[in-house]
């Protein structure tokens, strides 16, 4: 089906069947769209029925009244999404055992959440309306925060903040997807909402919560406030158990005290950082600069060397999609001075 074909169909539906379908749109249950129109729950069902008909959404799983709905859903979001902003009745959510296969509407939204369609912002005022309890809120979050975590991965920030901003506004205190939601205003370039959500997950003593004061660490050292940075960083290192992140931590650490140029503090944080991650590209750069102001040349180049290879093989792998803006001002630097001693070693000798 295209737009074109889904239009024809949608204003062929009696102004009935459209009332239907909108109020299955604003989340209304069964019974509530047969007690707002005046029928039987029957006759919803069969409205129902008849939509999906019109529609082409006859299905081997036709029998499930649930099914038919998260097509419904997954298919309006997808032509005519303004519909989701039609219709706005009070919602309340239903959760006996007797009504799950009709009104558990958290399912039919996680079914078209798993076709990764656009969040507009109508879809998003459907989704706040709707009452769901706390555990649906839990499971709503979390796949909301998964695909927009993928989004991130692909260097889709627009698509992944507006998965992210539901999925905590679902769940307030879901501290990973506050870190998800800081690093994506942070790619794109609003420090000031990326901070604030790296605060947030902060107060949650977790994976999460460790990245997040990583990041903001960082965000101070590029803002010229090293001492910030350090005062982030030194009371929870003895915490951190994740090697990836603790070398990162290790690897700012450095990087502010060597813009304070206490170099003997960085070299000793540098050199921590390459021992939990041998590969670690960042250290290198940042060691090369600190053996450079010790006068180390040779242990500099070294150090620039490791960066370029190693920089080079995660770009390759695919694992930095989006390039942080010193690590390609270090690379200039390491591409320069690598190629410098080259041609120092090229050259003939006076005879």
């Amino acid at each position: 089906m295209n737009q074109q074909q889904f239009e024809v169909i949608f204003e062929k539906l009696t102004n009935r069947r459209k009332e239907v379908l909108q109020r299955i749109l604003a989340g209304e249950t069964d019974a509530e769209i047969a007690a707002a129109m005046n029928i039987g729950e029957p006759s919803v069902r069969k409205f129902i029925e008849r939509i999906c008909q019109e529609f082409g959404l006859n299905s081997e799983h036709s029998d499930s009244r649930r099914y038919k709905r998260s097509e419904l859903v997954t298919l309006v979001a997808k032509y005519k999404p303004d519909l989701f902003g039609e219709h706005q009745p009070h919602i309340t959510h239903q959760s006996t055992d007797e009504e799950t296969d009709d009104t558990n509407i958290s399912e039919f939204i996680l079914q078209l959440l798993s076709t990764h369609q656009p969040i507009n912002e109508e879809f998003t005022k459907f989704l706040t309306r709707v009452n769901f309890n706390e555990q649906e809120k839990k499971q709503m979050s979390k796949a909301l925060n998964k695909i927009g975590y993928q989004h991130y991965l692909n260097s889709d920030f627009n698509k992944a903040l507006s998965y992210l901003k539901i999925a905590v506004e679902l769940k307030p205190d879901f501290g990973s997807a506050h870190y998800n939601l800081g690093a994506t205003y942070e790619k794109l370039d609003n420090w000031n909402q990326a901070c604030g959500h790296y605060k947030i997950a902060m107060q949650y003593q977790n994976r999460a919560s460790d990245a997040a004061i990583n990041n903001l660490a960082r965000l101070e050292i590029l803002q010229g406030r090293n001492a910030e940075a350090i005062e982030l960083i030194e009371p929870i290192l003895s915490r951190v158990k994740d090697n990836t992140v603790k070398a990162a931590l290790h690897k700012n650490l450095g990087w502010a005290y060597f813009q304070q140029n206490l170099y003997a503090q960085a070299k000793q944080h540098l050199s921590i950082s390459l021992e939990l991650e041998i590969d670690y590209a960042p250290a290198y750069g940042l060691l090369a600069q600190v053996q450079e102001a010790q006068g180390d040349k040779q242990g500099a180049i070294l150090s620039w060397q490791h960066y370029l290879e190693f920089y080079s093989h995660d770009q390759q792998l695919n694992r930095v999609r989006w390039k942080l803006p010193e690590l390609e001002v270090w690379k200039l630097n390491a591409m320069r001075n690598v190629n410098k001693q080259n041609l120092k070693n090229c050259e003939i000798p006076n005879l």
